[in-house]
């Protein structure tokens, strides 16, 4: 996955105020999966996971299309969910933990009451947390059992990707980036109180003073969406529309983005011209990633044939 839309794109989420009228909307049902149910507040974070590349952000409205969107892979998840349970497919505690682990390491939580406070302002709680990542286990375990064995990769396919996708040189940009986060149901005013911040942010990079000082003072990351040093990124691992914006920078240019969870203040810290791969480097690479494609698109057809003896209500 793609490294600025997959940090664990995974995925970013909402916030509510206190109160029961608040809790009342967190747990409205907006779909029936045979014995699951599917809540607003779930749809809310499949909706922000897929925002949560900035490149593509701005071309995703909340319209209804794009909701019908997450709610249709929330849906592919409580059926993949349903079949692991078939399969036996189960994820040790051991195994969620250390996943969570990576997850404090890889975004600087120092420890869980940290990683808690960050979930719990963008509206999730750690049990949220680890039952998603106990979900996806189990998703990306039944695709392995249900259709890896079908996968064929050609000479001739790794041979087209490579000229697709491999030719080109490996560039790669280094970027800082300071996160400021806005909830999905913060008011016109707090949201302005945010770009406000960020303005200030700005005007104070601009003007001289150290930029990972500010990153240090004003930064949040969330495990959907990292902030900080984010070192030096390929080409090939993030959007190209992305990667075009970023590559269109000088080496020290400070610019502000507005994206779907927030705004950022990114950095061009470096960028570097590589030397494209040969086939023979790149062929064990790009074969791991026309399997995965496969597999991911037998997997959806599973699904499908799934989905025709499930009872699905949609109350959307």
């Amino acid at each position: 996955m793609r490294l600025i839309a997959s940090l664990l794109f995974c995925a970013c989420l909402a916030i509510l105020p206190d109160g029961m009228a608040a809790a009342k909307i967190v747990d409205e049902i907006v779909a029936q999966v045979n014995d699951e149910v599917i809540t607003l507040s779930e749809l809310e974070q499949a909706m922000k996971y897929i925002q949560a590349n900035p490149a593509a952000g701005a071309k995703v409205k909340n319209n209804q299309a794009f909701r019908r969107q997450a709610l249709e892979m929330l849906i592919d998840r409580k059926l993949a969910k349903e079949e692991a349970k078939r399969y036996g497919i189960t994820v040790p505690e051991k195994e969620i933990k250390k996943t969570v682990d990576d997850i404090k390491q890889k975004y600087g939580f120092t420890d869980d009451e940290t990683l808690s406070k960050a979930l719990a302002k963008d509206g999730m709680t750690m049990e949220q947390l680890r039952q998603q990542l106990i979900e996806q286990i189990q998703q990306d375990r039944l695709m392995l059992s249900t259709v890896r064995s079908k996968v064929k990769v050609s000479d001739a396919e790794i041979q087209q990707f490579y000229e697709q996708r491999y030719r080109q040189a490996d560039n790669r940009v280094h970027i800082k980036i300071i996160n400021l986060p806005v909830a999905a149901r913060s008011s016109a005013e707090e949201q302005e109180e945010v770009r406000a911040l960020a303005e200030k942010i700005l005007i104070q990079a601009r003007r001289g003073e150290s930029f990972d000082k500010l990153m240090e003072t004003y930064s949040k990351s969330t495990p959907n969406v990292p902030g900080g040093d984010l070192g030096y990124i390929r080409q090939s691992d993030i959007d190209p529309r992305f990667f075009e914006f970023l590559s269109n920078l000088r080496p020290g240019e400070i610019v502000p983005l507005r994206a779907p969870f927030g705004f950022q203040i990114i950095k061009m810290v470096d960028a570097k011209v590589g030397k494209a791969k040969s086939l023979s480097e790149a062929r064990g690479e790009i074969e791991q990633i026309l399997i995965r494609e496969q597999m991911a698109k037998l997997f959806s057809e599973y699904l499908q044939s799934i989905r025709q003896k499930a009872h699905i209500k949609i109350l959307l």
